[in-house]
């Protein structure tokens, strides 16, 4: 993939660098809280590995196993919210999904209220996915502070040529719920939904039938 270079960023407005910025700072307090707690984990298995029995040397391993996957994870979590590298792509919406999730699950503010994204079924898109993942990340953080339910309820879905991603149960269901997401949908080629918090983009296919005339 192509790097992306800083002519190829769009210029986003101060309230969006603003509202990108806090979901910045609150994700890194998250890393923190759960760095603390990878390091506790393997302080007590540097306790269980100076005498440990076969119970022991099993424990040991099982942790150690885990532990290296959650740092794994941590580091994707920086990658995702750190500077963009890759141009325009073609992929699934669930996979940005996962990785928007991965993010959102550790703003400590949002830790009382679920945010739950629903993409199994919509078709590939093409765009700059890192603008998809945040847009994602900042539909969550806003409706997870304006949601009516006890989560916040994101979905993503075919609807004609269109992938539209909204927000369900939202009290004031407006594009500038997050204005940073209506910015970068704007960026990919999207539009906001108007009266729904949310952006659509042309599908994967509508983009190539549409080359092809």
């Amino acid at each position: 993939m192509p790097d992306t270079s800083d002519a190829d960023l769009p210029r986003f407005s101060a309230a969006a660098l603003q509202e990108w910025g806090g979901n910045v700072e609150s994700v890194i307090r998250g890393i923190a809280h759960a760095l603390n707690n990878r390091a506790a984990a393997l302080s007590a298995v540097i306790e269980l590995s100076r005498d440990p029995t076969g119970d022991d040397a099993e424990a040991v391993s099982s942790i150690l196993s885990s532990e290296l996957v959650r740092v794994s994870e941590l580091a994707q979590v920086v990658r995702t919210i750190g500077t963009p590298r890759h141009g325009v792509e073609a992929f699934a919406p669930r996979d940005a999904a996962t990785e928007s999730l991965a993010v959102l699950q550790l703003q400590i503010e949002h830790r009382d209220r679920m945010v739950t994204i629903e993409a199994a079924a919509a078709p590939p898109v093409r765009a700059h996915r890192w603008m998809f993942v945040r847009a994602l990340i900042s539909l969550g953080s806003a409706a997870s502070n304006d949601t009516t339910g006890a989560a916040a309820r994101i979905l993503i879905v075919e609807d004609s040529d269109w992938i539209v991603t909204r927000v369900e149960e939202i009290r004031a269901p407006t594009a500038e719920v997050s204005p940073y997401a209506a910015e970068l949908a704007r960026a990919m080629g999207g539009e906001t939904l108007g009266t729904s918090c949310g952006f659509r983009l042309p599908s994967l296919t509508t983009l190539r039938r549409r080359e092809a005339r």
